[in-house]
């Protein structure tokens, strides 16, 4: 390069505008291409936020089904409870059999471990939608008079003492 004079185009200056337009044609793909990977880095964090919030539906629904399927499940166990009510009613005497006892012991365990599952999912609604054992007990007089007096009873003097023979008061 000689100063002052005027190089014609496909020389010096000629090179130097081609480096020039080859650099920015390189940096205007090195920018699209770091735009368009940062779209899809975000992309992506939306999908996965996206994907997180469909799982907690998801399982949300599952339990809310989980939920109804144990409470249909106690009313399927408390319906024969309360036909046996009924029938304790209509015999007029207060009084369980062996098998109506082992019904109505059978129907407790399974209530019980049906509200502490309901508890411990956080799906638990309380009266009068969901009811303790106790709870139900109130609502079916005769069963209960009848259930604690079976269960709290002193035992009878046959099974107290071996042999048939009456037991021997404390002196």
């Amino acid at each position: 390069m000689v100063p002052g004079r005027v190089y014609p185009r496909g020389e010096v200056g000629g090179v130097m505008d081609g480096m020039f337009s080859i650099a920015a044609f390189i940096l205007l793909i090195g920018l699209i291409v770091l735009v368009i990977l940062m779209q899809q880095f975000q992309q992506n964090r939306q999908y996965a936020e996206i994907q997180a919030r469909l799982r907690e539906i998801r399982d949300a629904e599952l339990r809310e089904q989980r939920a109804n399927a144990l409470r249909a499940e106690r009313l399927a166990v408390l319906d024969p409870i309360n036909i046996l009510e009924a029938t304790v009613q209509s015999r007029g005497k207060g009084v369980l059999s062996d098998d109506e006892l082992v019904q109505v012991e059978s129907a407790r365990a399974r209530v019980k471990a049906i509200t502490e599952e309901l508890m411990s999912n956080k799906q638990w609604l309380g009266p009068p939608f969901d009811l303790e054992w106790h709870e139900v007990l109130e609502r079916l007089p005769l069963i209960r008079n009848a259930f604690l007096a079976a269960n709290f009873a002193p035992p009878s003097a046959e099974l107290a003492a071996p042999g048939g023979a009456a037991p021997t008061p404390p002196a």
